[in-house]
């Protein structure tokens, strides 16, 4: 029996509205009048068919009644929420509130019901890349090879100003493990993101999408012109159920651009300063691609009138900002682990003249790829009461480390802003500040490289490249919360 609702990408319990939505949009992608592609005419009748079933009440109800029972339930996920106050106080003026959100998989490891996964590797060829980075990542990717499963996709695409598919999409049990393909790369040009990451994207939209698609796009420069262009890409795949991870090698990249191409799928960019640095980094996503029970989780929701969401941070794994929008891209969730997110949102004062105040009301959604019916979502509603009487409260100190750890990530931000402005004296007594607590912290390596961008920019009136990157990604990593590793 075809299934319906994964045709029509809408979950189980999706309402008439949503289906007729993801319809209508399907059908304008797989007109034939529009879409010229080979299968765009049997795809455009498989919607077709799907619709008019789900779209009639009594038919739905009847093909709903001869599914699995494992397409009926839910993710297997719980989900569970700290408050910095249980008990909202109505005042006169703005108070900020913070929500720390626990997703956890309860789902048991089913190997033979995994999907493979592709991974595409975009690498940078550019002239700066010549010498120790190009042989590192030459190390790095023949090293990579050796752990995927055979039945895992590899491709590798390479770019300067000019991009080429080095490796087309190709199953590892038919690779050797030292291909001369990769060793033979040579450097040379300059660096234009966009076409390596377009050529990335085709390998990946050329096979099944029921991959878990990765798309790893490894740089040691700026592009040239066409950062636009790359975020729409991303967007775009993202989209698709394509994830892209940034890394930026050394101190020249461009760090804004690459968080902002990663986070469009709920990924992370990553400051490699080593080969250690990127061995981590394929060792850690190998294990989510093999390990993967849900991905493309994003949190849809609603707020009340004068409820403002301003930061998103997912604290594990992976640290990493996240887009602020009523769409929040999450990631991937592994069998048996943890997700963990922080969100600070801004309460104006006519929001509390209610007895409830709605801070998120919405779902979770995510595709299931072990499941076969793969799209479904967890329903939550983050209500709290609103007093005029508000005991004393001590919020949760899990939630207390985040936050106070969120303050620096937060001041550091604050302090690039100061140097860009020309604010140096501000900046500078910002830096000794955030020195100092990360001293008491005990993070004595990071707390030096502070200091001495403090007297770098007393005297250049800027950043340097190494030590801004170094502040930014150190005090991110810093929102991991303590001993979250080992309860994993």
């Amino acid at each position: 029996m075809d299934d319906f609702y994964f045709i029509l990408g809408v979950p189980y319990d999706a309402t008439p509205e949503e289906i007729r939505g993801a319809y209508f949009d399907l059908a304008r992608k797989y007109h034939p009048d529009v879409n010229k592609e080979a299968n765009a005419q049997r795809k455009f009748i498989e919607i077709q068919e799907a619709y008019e079933v789900l779209s009639n009440p009594q038919r739905r109800a009847a093909y709903d009644a001869k599914l699995p029972e494992e397409i009926k339930r839910g993710p297997e996920i719980s989900v569970n929420f700290k408050f910095s106050r249980m008990v909202i106080p109505r005042i006169a003026e703005q108070q900020l509130y913070y929500v720390l959100c626990d997703l956890i998989c309860t789902a048991d490891f089913d190997f033979k019901d995994l999907p493979p996964f592709h991974l595409c590797l975009v690498l940078d060829r550019s002239t700066s890349m010549h010498g120790a980075r190009m042989d590192m990542v030459k190390s790095s990717a023949l090293q990579l090879l050796r752990q995927f499963r055979p039945q895992d996709l590899i491709s590798v695409v390479a770019f300067s100003d000019r991009a080429e598919v080095i490796i087309p999409p190709t199953r590892v049990s038919e690779m050797p493990k030292d291909d001369g393909r990769i060793s033979m790369l040579q450097t040379g040009g300059g660096t234009e993101i966009f076409q390596g990451l377009q050529l990335g994207i085709e390998q990946l939209r050329s096979i099944d999408p029921r991959y878990m698609r990765q798309l790893v796009l490894l740089t040691d420069g700026h592009t040239y012109g066409d950062d636009e262009a790359c975020i729409l890409l991303a967007d775009e795949a993202a989209a698709e159920g394509i994830a892209i991870s940034g890394l930026g090698i050394g101190h020249e990249w461009n760090d804004v651009l690459l968080d902002r191409i990663s986070t469009a799928s709920g990924s992370s960019s990553m400051f490699v300063s080593g080969p250690k640095d990127l061995t981590r980094f394929f060792e850690q996503k190998l294990s989510v691609l093999s390990n993967t029970y849900a991905r493309g989780l994003t949190l849809e929701f609603e707020s009340s009138p004068g409820v403002e969401l301003r930061y998103a941070f997912r604290l594990h794994p992976e640290t990493t900002p996240l887009a602020v929008s009523n769409a929040i891209p999450l990631g991937t969730i592994m069998f048996r682990k943890s997700m963990t997110f922080l969100f600070e949102f801004l309460i104006h004062p006519q929001a509390a003249e209610v007895d409830k105040l709605t801070i998120m009301k919405g779902s979770i959604r995510m595709e299931i790829p072990s499941k076969k019916s793969a799209r479904t979502r967890l329903v939550i509603d983050v209500t709290r009461p609103v007093s005029d009487q508000v005991d004393r409260e001590t919020p949760p100190p899990t939630l207390v480390e985040a936050m106070a750890k969120l303050t620096l990530y937060r001041l550091q931000e604050r302090i690039r802003k100061e140097v860009t402005d020309g604010q140096i004296d501000k900046a500078t007594k910002h830096l000794h500040y955030l020195a100092t607590h990360l001293l008491s912290q005990g993070d004595r390596e990071l707390a030096h490289t502070v200091l001495m961008e403090a007297e770098h920019i007393q005297q250049s009136r800027r950043f340097s490249k190494e030590g801004d990157k170094r502040i930014k990604y150190g005090t991110r990593a810093l929102l991991l919360p303590s001993g979250l590793e080992q309860k994993l």
